[in-house]
């Protein structure tokens, strides 16, 4: 996945352990320096890190805090993965599918670069799904078609073989300027405001 469309997110953290009690793998940390937070083929977010555990009124939803807050709901509410002797705390969320899926990393050992991949799958059964490897690994193994069958709702980026990314801060210029942020062509839904 070229990172041509991405750019570093800056992140402080030292802030970002002390907010969430934890560090950060450091295949995340990476990821993050080179593409940063964004979409991948309009079929995937990676969520921008925050040194904010909980989700501020408008930004529950796309944010790492509003995401991490939904899938540990969603495990209060319902139950966590089976074999999980923990509680929802041990998530903490990094993306989201166009499947509505929810994608995190499983921070119950002390050793960052250890955190399997948690899934929250809504439209797959069990919704629980844990991978081992880290973030990458995962998307990796996503645009290979390197699982034994596809880990999320929806087969958009499933075997994958160029996925674009596409950093956040560049789509809000697309955008903005009335093109579509993955065709390159103008928007016909665009309106512009005064």
């Amino acid at each position: 996945m070229s990172p041509q469309d991405g750019a570093d997110e800056q992140v402080d953290w030292e802030a970002m352990r002390r907010a969430w009690g934890v560090g950060f793998p450091s295949d995340y940390v990476a990821f993050m320096a080179t593409y940063g937070a964004g979409g991948i083929d309009d079929a995937f977010n990676v969520l921008t890190p925050e040194a904010a555990t909980q989700p501020t009124y408008g930004h529950e939803l796309g944010s790492m805090s509003g995401e991490t807050a939904t899938m540990r709901q969603i495990w209060a509410d319902k139950g966590g993965p089976d074999g999980v002797d923990a509680g929802p705390e041990v998530v903490i969320a990094w993306g989201v599918s166009c499947g509505a899926d929810i994608l995190g990393s499983l921070t119950s050992d002390d050793d960052p670069d250890k955190w399997p991949v948690i899934v929250w799958e809504r439209h797959g059964w069990p919704h629980w799904k844990i991978y081992d490897g880290g973030m990458v690994e995962f998307l990796r193994r996503l645009f290979t078609m390197g699982f034994d069958e596809r880990p999320l709702s929806d087969a958009s980026l499933w075997g994958e073989p160029s996925p674009r990314f596409l950093h956040w801060r560049e789509e809000q210029r697309r955008l903005k300027s009335g093109i579509d942020p993955y065709t390159g062509e103008p928007d016909p839904n665009f309106v512009e405001f005064d």
